[in-house]
């Protein structure tokens, strides 16, 4: 999934979203990443490890000096160097350090950035309660010493079996700032009106550019964009946005309701929308992780690619496998579109073979096509690397044979997070095999 993916910048304020209007955090950027490729590197607090480097506990840390300040919430820290001119950080962004953490009483070190021999990105969003508190109360080139009580170190979350004090020894190096978090991050404002077909509550942040009659993008399309969400309390759930170039997806990989917001847009333009987060799950196979109640979701429309070939139009029996269907043995329907003439090559589960294939979900829409992909020429693909079904219908197929199949959930992706669920629909045409015996 993207995810997604999934893979846009919000507002504090009335003002942030004037300046919103006239900018984009994509103005003057050349080049698209991916659309997994979301972060450098989005850490919270890195869990303990097998073998990991130990690193003596100093005596000076076995308890916090007299002169220790302590926070409200019972965090007690340090400071060992202090930068009043220095960036401070805010709840969502990303903080690179350079640390050491401990438990105590065992004196165990359970993570450091010292055997890794570089600064590690933290995100503030995803890191322990504790971690973030300490994080957020130091500038860009401050250094301190931090305790944390099991009780602030996880609030809110599920507490370790017998869980130890944690000290740290943190030094901020970088803070890069998150997307601001949206004024009405907790719910669209009164007003808003309903998205006809997505069915959310959207509100556009900045319109798209009138230059070279930009069209919006078809499911099938290449989309460089940027996206950004919130839980209701503000706290970022994921962006791209940090990186400051776009991600890029086709339509279709997306979520159903993102992609019927995308199908809305052209280039430029910049939504914010309220949806459930059940519905961010594709095929409703929520990833784990995933987050729970309402998203705040903006979204940035960069630019639109079509592809190279136009995919295949939609079976007009995708819905079922028709009355002249074959099936094999394990259950997989099929219908013979075109023969291979007479060809005697058919794979084997060993075999590399070449292939064009375009993927429907029964109600008709389009999960996959190799047709879109690059120069949309066949691809070369382990006959063993599908879904049961594949394995099951490749080596009954000849070079040149064009096949439909109608394969059920259970040789698909059935419970599989992130995979189009039910039976799947596939137009295959096998171009070659290539084996020792018959290369």
């Amino acid at each position: 999934m993207t995810a997604a993916k999934l893979a846009v910048a919000a507002v504090a304020a009335v003002a942030a979203v004037a300046a919103c209007q006239n900018s984009s955090p994509f103005d003057g950027i050349a080049g698209t990443g991916s659309a997994d490729q979301k972060l450098p590197a989005l850490h919270g607090e890195p869990k303990p490890k097998h073998g990991i480097e130990q690193i003596p506990l100093p005596d000076a840390l076995r308890a916090p000096p007299a002169d220790a300040t302590t926070t409200p919430d019972g965090l007690r820290y340090k400071k060992l160097v202090t930068n009043d001119a220095g960036q401070a950080s805010k709840r969502n962004d990303i903080v690179l350090v350079n640390y050491t953490g401990w438990k105590l009483p065992s004196g165990e070190t359970f993570f450091t950035t010292h055997s890794h021999g570089q600064p590690m990105p933290v995100s503030l969003a995803q890191a322990t309660p504790g971690f973030t508190d300490a994080l957020l109360l130091l500038k860009k080139g401050e250094k301190a010493d931090v305790w944390v009580s099991p009780e602030v170190a996880y609030r809110g979350r599920t507490m370790p079996k017998d869980p130890e004090t944690l000290v740290y020894e943190v030094e901020v190096i970088d803070v890069t700032a998150a997307p601001p978090v949206p004024a009405d991050v907790a719910g669209p404002p009164p007003g808003t009106t309903t998205l006809p077909g997505a069915d959310v509550p959207l509100e556009i942040v900045k319109p798209g550019t009138a230059l070279s009659k930009p069209r919006s993008p078809r499911p099938w399309d290449s989309v460089a964009y940027g996206a950004s969400s919130w839980d209701v309390t503000g706290r970022m759930l994921d962006t791209t946005e940090l990186r400051k170039r776009a991600a890029t997806t086709i339509v279709f990989r997306e979520p159903d309701v993102v992609q019927k917001v995308m199908e809305t847009m052209i280039p430029g333009e910049r939504v914010r929308f309220w949806v459930d987060a059940a519905r961010l799950a594709v095929d409703h196979q929520p990833l784990p992780g995933a987050p729970k109640g309402v998203v705040c979701y903006e979204l940035e429309l960069v630019g639109v690619t079509p592809p190279k070939r136009e995919p295949p139009p939609t079976p007009p029996d995708v819905a079922k496998p028709p009355a002249d269907a074959k099936s094999t043995n394990l259950g997989v329907y099929y219908k013979v579109l075109a023969s291979g003439g007479g060809s005697a090559v058919h794979p084997t589960t060993k075999d590399l073979v070449t292939i064009a294939f375009t993927g429907w979900r029964t109600d008709g829409s389009m999960f996959d096509s190799t047709v879109i992909r690059g120069t949309g020429d066949p691809v070369d693909l382990p006959a063993s690397s599908g879904v049961a079904g594949w394995i099951d219908t490749l080596p009954q197929m000849a070079v040149g044979d064009h096949w439909r199949l109608w394969i059920p959930a259970e040789l698909a992706y059935k419970g599989a997070p992130g995979k189009p669920q039910g039976m799947l629909v596939f137009d295959v045409e096998l171009s070659g095999v290539k084996s020792a015996k018959h290369s």
